[in-house]
């Protein structure tokens, strides 16, 4: 009887042992089908972590495997990180001062008044800004941008002129400023001016309508014997309408002039 009743237990337990493989062959079963419809593409990770990393440390460059190959050209030093509950802004100073850089570049070209107004914009025959001025004769001219002076004269009709040389970053150009009613003190051909170097009083000397400045800008070398397109003052008028043809507008193409200031 004790024989008979163990080999129930035995079939029994088969029994449940079968049912439960079973289950387990159906589950598995159930779970491909469930993913038969997921496309997808395999990635070789093993291609990805052999990828060099280029480092430039004081104008060397290192190529540097990944930590996969574990091994680099120079030694590395664990740093220890501080422990921290929340996040820590971070300042790099180098990078800081390149955003600082890029977000105010350095000014190279100003207006030529304190106050003014634009009466005239450039055109065939007549390749400047004229400019007022509420103040009149009393509006100090100053330069564009840092230069030289390159001529004082008086024209056929007797208008007072100064020109200035510019060198930004390698390249010529000349400002040219009409009509004064006086020079500043002190000026002489080839002597180093500054944006903040009065140049004279607006005027309306020689031809024209009243008190104003004729300024032209170009991208030449007034009365340098080795620039042929502004070697003489009619090279440089032809030049100037030669370049007004292709879009160059003087100043306006250096910065934006607004119609009046009050502000340089």
């Amino acid at each position: 009887m004790g024989e008979v009743k163990r080999n129930i237990i035995k079939i029994i337990s088969l029994v449940f042992v079968v049912c439960a493989i079973a289950l387990q062959v159906t589950n598995n079963m159930s779970k491909e089908e469930l993913y038969d419809d997921i496309s997808f593409e395999y990635i070789n990770t093993k291609d990805m972590a052999k990828t060099k990393l280029a480092t430039k440390v004081d104008n060397q460059v290192d190529l540097i495997d990944s930590v996969f190959t574990g091994s680099t050209s120079s030694s590395v030093e664990e740093v220890a990180l501080p422990k921290m509950n929340g996040f820590q802004e971070v300042e790099f100073a180098g990078v800081q001062k390149i955003v600082e850089q890029q977000s105010v570049p350095k000014r190279i070209w100003y207006l030529p008044t304190e106050m003014g107004r634009v009466t005239q914009n450039p055109h065939y025959g007549h390749v400047a800004l004229d400019i007022t001025s509420p103040r009149g004769s009393n509006e100090l001219i100053f330069p564009v941008a840092n230069g030289k002076i390159s001529g004082i004269y008086r024209d056929n009709a007797g208008a007072l002129i100064v020109t200035v040389l510019h060198d930004i970053n390698g390249k010529k150009y000349t400002s040219q400023y009409v009509h004064l009613a006086s020079y500043a003190e002190g000026l002489y051909v080839g002597k180093p001016v500054t944006i903040n170097d009065c140049l004279g009083r607006m005027g309306t000397t020689g031809y024209s309508t009243g008190i104003h400045l004729h300024l032209a800008v170009l991208d030449c070398a007034l009365f340098d014997p080795s620039d042929y397109n502004c070697r003489d003052l009619n090279g440089f008028f032809r030049y100037a309408n030669y370049r007004l043809g292709q879009g160059y507008i003087g100043l306006g193409t250096m910065m934006t002039v607004p119609g009046s200031w009050n502000q340089r």
